[in-house]
C-alpha cells in the first residue's frame, strides 16, 4: 500500500491560522497521516452522518480528520484553535 493523499480544502485552510511554532508540527503530522492513515487522534466523535472522526491536538490547534480507505485519502475537515480548559 502506497501513501495516502491528505486532502485539505481551501475553505479549511482559510480559517486556520496556526502560530509559526505549530505550523511545522502540523505539517509533520500531516505527512505521518499519509504514511499511516490508521492513526487515532487524541479524541473521537461522530460527525453528522455517524462516521467516526478523529481530533488531534497539536500545539494550539485541533485538527479534525477521517480516513477514507476506499480511495486511499485522509480528509482534514477542520483546523481550529484547540479548546483547552
Amino acid at each position: 500500500m502506497g501513501p495516502y493523499k491528505v486532502l485539505i480544502t481551501h475553505e479549511v485552510l482559510s480559517f486556520a491560522r496556526p502560530v509559526a511554532r505549530d505550523r511545522q508540527k502540523i505539517l509533520t503530522f500531516l505527512d505521518s497521516l499519509a504514511r499511516d492513515p490508521f492513526q487515532r487522534g487524541d479524541y473521537e466523535e461522530k460527525d453528522q452522518i455517524g462516521r467516526l472522526i478523529q481530533i488531534k491536538v497539536i500545539g494550539q490547534c485541533a485538527l479534525t480528520f477521517w480516513a477514507d480507505h476506499a480511495v486511499n485519502e485522509v480528509k482534514v475537515t477542520r483546523i481550529e484553535k484547540a479548546d483547552r480548559e
